[in-house]
């Protein structure tokens, strides 16, 4: 799924009003980022480095594999977060809609 589709999803079903939420979508968006730049970094570099101290050379796990596993863990936590908000949202929307007057009542005082 594209980034762009992501940000069009929480544009459309988010409370655009709700300071909090848009800064949690905001630094979700930018993780991703990262997240997609961290994957390109360890495709390009491989698994594995090797580092030289000295006249000393050892391989080791790319240092970017733990961070991406890092920033999986937050953006799960985050889009939860999102979404949480987001079902709220729409729950309170749907209970305003079933709870309002249909088209055919004549209202008023009779």
């Amino acid at each position: 799924m594209s980034l762009s589709k992501i940000e069009q999803y929480f544009k459309k079903y988010s409370d655009q009003e709700d300071v909090l939420l848009q800064e949690k979508i905001h630094r979700y968006l930018d993780l991703k980022k990262l997240y997609k730049k961290l994957g390109t970094a360890i495709k390009r570099d491989g698994a594995t480095i090797t580092v030289a101290n000295g006249s000393q050379q050892f391989t080791k796990v790319n240092p970017a594999i733990p961070e991406k596993e890092k920033l999986n863990t937050q953006l799960l936590n985050l889009e939860a977060e999102i979404l949480k908000s987001i079902q709220v949202a729409q729950n309170t929307i749907e209970k305003s809609a079933q709870n309002a007057p249909s088209g055919e009542s004549k209202g008023g005082l009779v």
